[in-house]
C-alpha cells in the first residue's frame, strides 16, 4: 500500500511539472489471438525525452455486458524524440493483468514493447504505433503483434 501511495504522489508531482496527454485507444492484434481492445492512456512528460504512460486496456465485451472480466493495465517507460509537432517514441512495460477478480504479473520475463509516432495539432494528438511481447533474452517475440491508434488531448 505504501508503494501505491508513493506512486500516486510521484504522478501528482509529474503532472504539476510536465505536460501530459489523455488519450483513448483502439488496439487490434494482427497475430496471436487476433483480439481487439479499447484503452485509456495518460502520458506524463509527453514532449520530453523521457516519459511515463499509464494505461488500461479492455476487450469490447466489457462494454457489451457491463462486466469487468479482464483488464490489462500498462505502465510504459517511454523514450521520446520530439521534432516540432511530431514525436517518435518507444517504450517498455511489464505485462499486468486483472483476471478472476485479482491483479497479477503475467510473467517475470515477458514485457510489452511498443513504438510509434504522435502528431500534435494544437491540443489535439493523433498517435499510431505497433507493439509486441518479448522476453528478457531478446530472442523471441512470441508471434503476437498489434497495431493501435490513439486520439487525445494534450495539456
Amino acid at each position: 500500500m505504501k508503494n501505491f501511495i508513493f506512486l500516486i504522489l510521484i504522478i501528482m508531482f509529474a503532472v504539476s511539472i510536465y505536460s501530459f496527454e489523455i488519450s483513448g485507444s483502439y488496439l487490434m492484434e494482427l497475430s496471436g489471438y487476433e483480439r481487439t481492445f479499447y484503452g485509456l492512456n495518460i502520458i506524463f512528460g509527453d514532449k520530453s525525452l523521457l516519459g511515463v504512460e499509464l494505461g488500461v486496456f479492455s476487450p469490447p465485451d466489457i462494454i457489451e455486458t457491463y462486466e469487468i472480466t479482464y483488464l490489462q493495465p500498462t505502465v510504459f517507460a517511454l523514450l521520446q524524440i520530439p521534432f516540432g509537432n511530431v514525436k517518435i517514441f518507444s517504450g517498455v512495460s511489464p505485462i499486468i493483468q486483472y483476471y478472476d477478480n485479482s491483479f497479477s504479473l503475467y510473467s517475470y520475463t515477458m514485457y510489452l514493447i511498443k513504438g510509434g509516432l504522435s502528431i500534435y495539432l494544437g491540443p489535439i494528438v493523433f498517435t499510431g504505433g505497433m507493439n509486441t511481447v518479448f522476453d528478457l533474452s531478446f530472442q523471441q517475440t512470441f508471434g503476437i503483434y498489434s497495431a493501435y491508434g490513439q486520439f487525445g488531448l494534450r495539456f
